[in-house]
């Protein structure tokens, strides 16, 4: 079958097709990007494409959002290089998932003790949890929805927290498929990584939440519902919806997107009938550095970081939250536990992001890591570069 896709989508390439729709694509960068980010708008971007870059045949993946539709795909760009591609719309040679989005639900188990046990798990791609669902009860998988790149990965809790976490892994593999099912074996050491983050009562990895009291918060009480919108080849994505806030009418709208290659999640985000200030940020442990943009240089884009080491071990993490400036009311506020952010706005769009110093350490070579924090704000900067400045495209 391998075979055959191959011989299928590349026959779409032939000089003599009328298939193929060729463009150029530019890294307006004086850096290198191992996988860089290409959206090409299409009027009807529906089914499976593939791109030719150079002699590589690559996925491709057709997204719709906010009312437009692209495909996209990631490809190696030198500094400032400009190089052609080609865009078919037929599925790639099959290729090791890059991406992974997961939602595992327990079924015909019983609460025994404290825990739901004797059932087996079933991927699902949209689950609410019913009321009796408390923290720990085993009835989701990691206790919540997951999405992973073949850098990292994200879960964020499907109950009264509603924030993210952060899993650490040595190599590009996915593991949320085969990991949290009934007993909490993700606990770090493991052989393909671990639970290295610690989120506390706080907002975890760029979750969610909003200003009460002078603190962030969690989103507490609530109905909340994950779906999997999308599981690559390039893109995975989730929508999380959180209703009857605090046992009132108020909701929280979020998708939460990774793409391969990258550390990076996509956050588009909407409250509705909240008398609370929507908030993202970073949970602050002791002894952590706070790191926050320089002032700008004509960039609408602008990050906070934290640096330190976890309490599961002593290695330490970058997280990260990119937003837009005119998007907050100001900068970024340490309330002792959390460093967050205000959005003027009930709407949000922003990306965040964790770093760990053993990311992909079983990959021979691997040249993306982060392994000082030094390191580590040199990615931020470059990053903020990256979202400021887009490959462009153009069709040929």
């Amino acid at each position: 079958m391998t075979r055959l896709a191959l011989m299928t989508c590349a026959a779409l390439f032939l000089p003599a097709t009328l298939h193929a729709q060729t463009f150029t694509v530019t890294n307006p960068l004086n850096a290198a990007q191992s996988d860089a980010v290409v959206d090409i708008p299409m009027p009807d971007a529906s089914g499976d494409w593939c791109v030719k870059v150079g002699a590589t045949i690559a996925p491709a993946q057709a997204i719709s959002e906010d009312g437009h539709s692209f495909v996209r795909f990631v490809m190696p760009l030198a500094a400032n290089q400009t190089a052609q591609v080609a865009l078919a719309n037929k599925a790639a040679p099959s290729s090791p998932p890059r991406v992974m989005a997961t939602l595992k639900v327990q079924v015909g188990g019983t609460l025994q003790g404290d825990a739901i046990k004797g059932g087996h798990f079933e991927d699902r791609t949209s689950f609410t949890p019913s009321s009796d669902h408390f923290i720990h009860d085993g009835l989701i998988a990691f206790e919540g929805i997951g999405w992973e790149s073949d850098r990292v990965g994200y879960r964020l809790y499907l109950d009264k927290r509603n924030v993210t976490d952060l899993f650490g892994k040595f190599g590009p593999d996915p593991v949320f498929p085969y990991i949290g099912r009934g007993f909490d074996d993700y606990q770090y050491p493991r052989g393909w990584g671990g639970d290295i983050y610690k989120v506390g009562d706080a907002l975890g990895v760029g979750g969610l939440g909003f200003l009460r009291d002078g603190k962030a918060t969690q989103t507490g009480p609530n109905v909340i519902t994950g779906k999997v919108l999308a599981t690559g080849p390039v893109t995975a994505k989730v929508e999380v919806d959180a209703d009857k806030i605090s046992g009132g009418g108020g909701q929280l709208h979020a998708t939460y997107a990774i793409t391969a290659g990258g550390a990076l999640t996509e956050v588009r985000a909407e409250a509705k009938s909240m008398d609370a200030p929507l908030l993202t940020g970073l949970t602050v442990h002791p002894g952590d550095d706070l790191i926050r943009s320089a002032p700008e240089d004509g960039s609408s884009w602008a990050y906070i970081g934290v640096w330190g080491p976890q309490e599961h071990g002593p290695d330490d993490i970058g997280t990260a939250v990119f937003y837009r400036t005119d998007a907050v009311t100001g900068a970024a506020v340490d309330d002792g536990q959390t460093l967050y952010l205000q959005f003027r706005q009930p709407q949000a769009h922003y990306y965040f992001a964790g770093r760990w110093v053993q990311e992909n350490k079983d990959i021979a070579g691997y040249m993306g890591a982060v392994r000082d924090e030094d390191g580590f704000k040199a990615w931020l900067e470059a990053t903020r570069q990256k979202l400021a400045h887009p490959v462009t495209v153009k069709a040929r």
